[in-house]
């Protein structure tokens, strides 16, 4: 194995870490990580990361480089509508100031978007193909 499968599995493993990391909290439920933000979206990741981790090991780089895309693109449609959903979320509230003032107590955990980022990224940077 060289350099570059080593990279990808650590792209891979930090898709997984950032995963289970917290991403979102809300003062009275607590952190959410990925798998409680959206099933769909974590599992799609999730299948991603491991096929990527796949990938790595036996030297496939275009498929390497299909789930470093699709996982960024995967994770910027997730925070759109993470966002959406925040924005809204207190929605049956009928006073907008108290409305937007509740939405505010929510806050974002960026330790989990920026892992699954650079998980993402190292994988597409490094599924370059080899120089012989």
């Amino acid at each position: 194995m060289t350099l570059k499968n080593y990279t990808g599995i650590i792209g891979a493993l930090l898709v997984i870490a950032g995963g289970l990391s917290p991403m979102l909290h809300i003062p009275i439920i607590g952190n959410w990580n990925y798998w409680d933000l959206d099933t769909v979206l974590a599992s799609i990741i999730y299948t991603l990361a491991t096929l990527a981790l796949i990938a790595s090991a036996s030297n496939k780089r275009g498929l390497l480089r299909f789930c470093g895309w699709s996982i960024l693109l995967v994770l910027g449609f997730t925070f759109v509508a993470v966002y959406f959903k925040v924005d809204n979320y207190f929605s049956f509230i009928p006073f907008k100031k108290l409305a937007a003032a509740a939405s505010r107590i929510i806050h974002y955990r960026w330790m989990g978007w920026a892992l699954i980022a650079t998980g993402g990224l190292i994988m597409i940077l490094f599924s370059g193909k080899n120089k012989k």
